[in-house]
């Protein structure tokens, strides 16, 4: 055997061993990491008319909140396998007759739905609805705006009131806090700037002490908008581009899920009120379009193409390949449920220790 002979074997068996170390370190990695959940069921309702935008876990199983026909709010109760057990269709009117389409819903504490919609057009009313748990109006209200409306985002307050969102025009953004009963507490605003012709609030959420987290946008840039419980603004800042979503986290902090155009990818950004932040890189490039804490102490995120878990500190434990999602939920058994393309409810296992 020549000496270039036994060089080239050399060099071979050199390259084999790194593939070997490098193959095991990678499946390390992923043992560390967990396991993709796989589905369990899906619900769907294409070719039905109805469109699915919220979901909520129950002591049954699920219930799920849209429209049906582009005009009735929907309102269903899945059991834990995916079987429809109850639904109803409500047709929402504001008193002079016009019709209302609900964009916005929550289900609270005790079993209610809280709705939020709008009558389509210029010189339009956003409106506001709470039902009991079998779909029965307690109360309504409705408010004329002079301009074109979106309504957000409704959510129930940790006094059982309700904080809500809404854009009139694309200069000015709402957030607006009631009473349990629908009473107008405070309201506060932002409003487009010379450099910032555009703004919207998307969403709002309680924050641990008592005030509030909203996710907004002026001009293409993502920001959070922290608000005292009486309504007074405490601070704003900005976090990347594009579509984003904040939920709270544990010790008076946040995680946002958003795109950053400079690592041309989707990141979490785990921070605190006192300005200290992290942010990890997700590996994939899709929409935001929502993230939940998890049981265990991490984060469920939602892209448009994928869903994905974290841990606490915001490393990927799971990720797992989807189409046209539009929201993920983490689950009690530890895996999620996630909605996709409006029409499809699917539940992943619960595996996946979240």
């Amino acid at each position: 055997m020549t000496f270039a002979l036994r060089l080239r074997k050399v060099y071979g068996l050199l390259i084999l061993a790194a593939i070997l170390v490098a193959s095991f370190a990678s499946e390390t990695a992923m043992a560390a990491s967990g396991h993709e959940p796989v589905q369990e069921w899906e619900l769907d309702f294409s070719g039905t008319g109805i469109k699915i935008f919220e979901i909520y876990e129950t002591d049954q199983g699920y219930t799920i909140i849209g429209t049906k026909n582009k005009q009735q709010a929907f309102l269903a109760r899945l059991n834990a396998e995916g079987s429809v057990m109850w639904e109803k269709t409500l047709d929402l009117r504001t008193s002079d007759g016009n019709q209302v389409v609900v964009t916005a819903a929550d289900y609270t504490r005790d079993g209610e739905y809280l709705l939020g919609g709008t009558v389509p057009g210029y010189d339009s009313y956003y409106y506001i609805a709470r039902t009991d748990a079998d779909g029965i109006i307690l109360w309504e209200k409705e408010e004329f705006s002079r301009d074109y409306v979106e309504f957000n985002e409704i959510r129930e307050t940790f006094d059982q009131g309700i904080i809500y969102s809404y854009n009139s025009g694309q200069s000015t953004a709402y957030m607006v806090k009631l009473d349990a009963t629908g009473d107008d507490q405070w309201k506060n605003e932002l409003t487009m700037t010379k450099y910032d012709p555009n703004v919207s609030i998307e969403s709002v959420r309680p924050a641990a002490d008592g005030g509030y987290i909203s996710g907004a946008f002026r001009s293409g840039s993502y920001m959070l908008w922290k608000l005292s419980a009486s309504g007074q603004s405490e601070w704003i800042n900005y976090y990347g581009d594009g579509i984003g979503w904040a939920v709270p986290a544990p010790n008076n902090g946040y995680a946002i899920v958003n795109y950053d155009r400079w690592l041309n990818q989707s990141v979490l950004i785990i921070g605190q009120f006192n300005g200290q932040q992290l942010t990890k890189e997700l590996g994939m490039n899709g929409t935001a379009r929502s993230i939940e804490s998890a049981l265990a102490g991490g984060y469920l995120i939602g892209l448009s193409n994928a869903v994905i878990a974290c841990d606490a500190q915001g490393n990927v434990t799971w990720s797992k390949p989807t189409s046209l999602l539009t929201k993920a939920l983490p689950t009690h058994d530890g895996g999620a449920v996630y909605i996709a393309s409006y029409e499809k409810v699917v539940k992943l296992t619960g595996s996946s220790g979240l």
